[in-house]
């Protein structure tokens, strides 16, 4: 397992591009997952392709950013190592994640976020209970963000402890029970990221349960910031959204048939009020309604997408999203 930045800068630094292996030299390759990278052409494509993207965003930083990318990448090497066990099925997606991330970040100004994860693999009697929760952490040098950061790190921890819980129970059958937790990164403006954390828990029964719940931190404060943080004071954006929203899950329900409950404004305006539903994209606002929320679980999330263009007039001026 590697441990220095500076072994970490000089791996990821070799030409990607220039090979049609992997980003490292294979012939000194040493560890389980450098082997397993060599041998499999898809996953030396990948680990190229993940060192490229790293190579060139760590070229636009300097001083603080540029230290704090590469001891990121540190950490998160330790969590690719980590799967020597199972590499054909835990690998790909690793790889795979961690260039999705260092692309989001190299979107605007390096946001001085790193990626943690809370890994557990055991067995007890007939169940394998898998943990593996990815979750951000800002870590800007100039803001508080000690409340945002325990939020992301408390939930992981409650998702792996929610599946831990059942290891008293006794099946007769070999199953794998799973908590999965990972997130995606998104600037709709200079100065908020947008948070996007997925999560599948199961625990034996007849399905999974799973969620997004988005978060928008303001990179000036430091703050979670809730809707009437980015609307303009007063109700009028909430009369807003009700119509927008009512009129767009009117129309999904023709096919996918939803709670009628759910539309009735007392209770669609009680689930507006939440910051979960709220995941603020660059042209539009995305609204996820989970499982049970405004329609049965085997019709799953509904999604309502709403151009700014229709929104911008209930704005803050100066908000967390102006321009």
């Amino acid at each position: 397992m590697r441990k220095t930045a500076g072994f970490a800068l000089c791996f990821l630094f070799w030409p990607a591009a220039a090979q049609p292996g992997p980003s490292f030299d294979c012939a000194k390759s040493t560890t389980p997952i450098e082997k397993a990278i060599c041998a499999d052409s898809k996953l030396a494509a990948a680990d190229r392709e993940l060192a490229t993207v790293y190579g060139a965003l760590l070229a636009t930083l300097g001083g603080a950013a540029k230290d704090h990318l590469a001891s990121d990448q540190v950490r998160w090497i330790s969590y690719r190592d980590a799967c020597a066990g199972d590499p054909d099925s835990c690998l790909p997606d690793r790889l795979q994640d961690r260039t999705d991330f260092l692309k989001q970040v190299s979107d605007g100004s390096y946001p001085f976020v790193s990626e943690h994860a809370i890994e557990q693999h055991r067995k007890v009697k007939n169940i394998t209970f898998t943990v593996d929760a990815r979750y951000p952490q800002f870590d800007g040098p100039s803001v508080d963000f000690s409340a945002v950061n325990r939020k992301f790190a408390d939930d992981a921890a409650k998702g792996a402890a929610e599946l831990n819980r059942n290891t008293g129970v006794v099946v007769g059958t070999e199953q794998e029970w799973l908590y999965e937790q990972s997130f995606t990164l998104l600037r709709p403006s200079a100065n908020a990221v947008s948070v996007s954390v997925s999560s599948s828990i199961f625990a034996g029964g007849a399905h999974p349960n799973s969620g997004t719940e988005a978060t928008l931190v303001d990179l000036r404060s430091g703050k979670a910031l809730a809707p009437e943080d980015v609307f303009a004071p007063g109700e009028g954006w909430l009369k807003e959204m009700l119509r927008l929203v009512t009129a767009d899950l009117q129309r999904q329900f023709k096919e996918r048939p939803g709670f009628d409950n759910a539309l009735e404004p007392a209770t669609l305006g009680k689930l507006l009020k939440e910051p979960g539903h709220y995941l603020y994209k660059k042209e539009h606002l995305k609204l996820t309604f989970n499982n049970y929320e405004v329609g049965p679980y085997v019709n799953g999330q509904y999604v309502v997408e709403i151009p700014y263009g229709k929104l911008r007039p209930l704005m803050r001026a100066n908000g967390p999203l102006s321009p």
